[in-house]
């Protein structure tokens, strides 16, 4: 009975390794598999047109835009903003927060830095010292090497 129960095992231990082989064919070797049906005996690079020099103008994406926050805060006594460009998650841009009501308009820029997956602007703060009281308009525009662009208006009241 033993014998029969170690033969068993050792039987289903061989089928079970004998299944990597059929998982991976190609156990043992330093070759990646190539996608191509047959291989290509040359390999040759392509000619560089005009249009590949390095002097060409990088192509600016267009920022898109969502606001998380935007509020008075009476404690700070100033237009609290906290907005973020949806269009990609990148280091190194810059955004400026603009308020304007009537002919008064007042600005001012902060950092941006990657989150998971879009890039967030750092809180923003607009003193409302010298801002009329009432509704005004703000807008977040976003610049980078990369992507550039001005968010449609959001309403903010002043107390």
């Amino acid at each position: 009975m033993k014998k029969t129960l170690l033969t068993a095992a050792a039987a289903i231990g061989l089928f079970s390794l004998s299944g990597c082989a059929l998982i991976y064919p190609n156990w043992g070797t330093d070759q990646n598999p190539s996608t191509s049906q047959s291989p290509s005996a040359t390999e040759s690079s392509p000619t560089p047109t005009p249009s590949d020099s390095a002097s060409a103008t990088p192509t600016v994406g267009v920022a898109k835009f969502n606001v998380i926050e935007l509020d008075f805060d009476p404690s700070a006594n100033a237009v609290f903003v906290v907005a973020e460009m949806l269009s990609a998650a990148e280091n190194g841009g810059k955004c400026t927060v603009k308020f304007t009501s009537g002919s008064v308009t007042k600005s001012v820029s902060v950092k941006a830095e990657a989150n998971a997956t879009t890039t967030q602007c750092f809180p923003a703060y607009i003193p409302a010292t010298g801002l009329p009281k009432g509704k005004g308009t703000v807008t977040i525009t976003y610049e980078s090497p990369t992507y550039a662009g001005t968010s449609q208006a959001f309403g903010v009241v002043i107390p």
